[in-house]
Parts: C-alpha cells; sequence; structure tokens
C-alpha cells in the first residue's frame, strides 16, 4: 500500500499535464513560434510538467521513495493560496493575487520565516509581472484599478 501511495503525487502531476497539455492543444488556437496564440503556453507548461511528472513516476518505480505523513497544515495551505489566487485575481488583479497565494502557501512552512515570506512573494509577483505582462505582453489586469 505504501508503494502504491508514494505513486499518487507523480501519476496526479502527470494526469494534471496531459490534461492541459490536451485541452489546449485541441481548443486553443497555438499560433506559430513568432506569434503565439493563447493556447502555446498552457501547451508548453502542461508537456514540462507531464515530462517532470513521467520522470519522477519512473524514478520512484525504480527506487520507491519514503512516504511522511500528510501535514493538513501543509494541505490547508495550498488550497488556501491556489483559493486565494482564484478568488482575488478578478478582483484586485494579478499582482496583489499572487502574492497573497505565495504568501499563504509559504506560510506553513515552519522554518520558512516572515521576512523571506514577504520577500518571496513580492519576488514572485514581480517575476510574473516581467514574463507574463512586460516580456510575453499578455494582457493581465495587473492591478485592478492602476
Amino acid at each position: 500500500m505504501r508503494r502504491l501511495i508514494s505513486h499518487l503525487g507523480p501519476v496526479i502531476m502527470l494526469m494534471a499535464g496531459l490534461g492541459f497539455a490536451i485541452g489546449a492543444a485541441t481548443s486553443l488556437e497555438l499560433g506559430s513560434f513568432r506569434r503565439m496564440g493563447p493556447g502555446a503556453f498552457p501547451l508548453l507548461v502542461g508537456a514540462v510538467l507531464s515530462l517532470l511528472a513521467l520522470t519522477a513516476l519512473i524514478e520512484n518505480l525504480r527506487r520507491p521513495m519514503h512516504v511522511d505523513k500528510a501535514d493538513p497544515w501543509a494541505v490547508l495551505g495550498v488550497i488556501g493560496g491556489v483559493s486565494a489566487f482564484a478568488f482575488l485575481t478578478p478582483l484586485a488583479g494579478v499582482l496583489p493575487a499572487t502574492a497573497l497565494a505565495v504568501f499563504a502557501t509559504g506560510s506553513v512552512i515552519p522554518e520558512f520565516r516572515w521576512p523571506y515570506r514577504i520577500a518571496l512573494a513580492l519576488g514572485v509577483s514581480m517575476a510574473v509581472w516581467l514574463i507574463f505582462v512586460l516580456g510575453l505582453g499578455i494582457p493581465f489586469v495587473a492591478i485592478r484599478g492602476l
């Protein structure tokens, strides 16, 4: 049973990656390398996630990883971070939602002190702005009202 549980994480990641990749390839315009369409990025992220999950699954089949006891606070932190992002993005914009999501998710790591949590939240938000808004020109509402 423990061996089956150790395979669960990579299998879930593989299914999510394949779901994103297949969904993007079948329902969104991919565009070209010079002019990427809205489906190009989800396809790329889904393919990379699938490749990483497949690598982890193969490695886990060779040498099963140790399964720790589940941490309910960590689960709540991740659920809270994802929920905060989904709820706040339309209300406040992608940057405040990203900062709060990263902060909420990082808050369940006891070794991760407050200054580092704040720095990580601000850093990831800045990276999202630089990569997606400035670099790729994706028309996100960075901060609602500005």
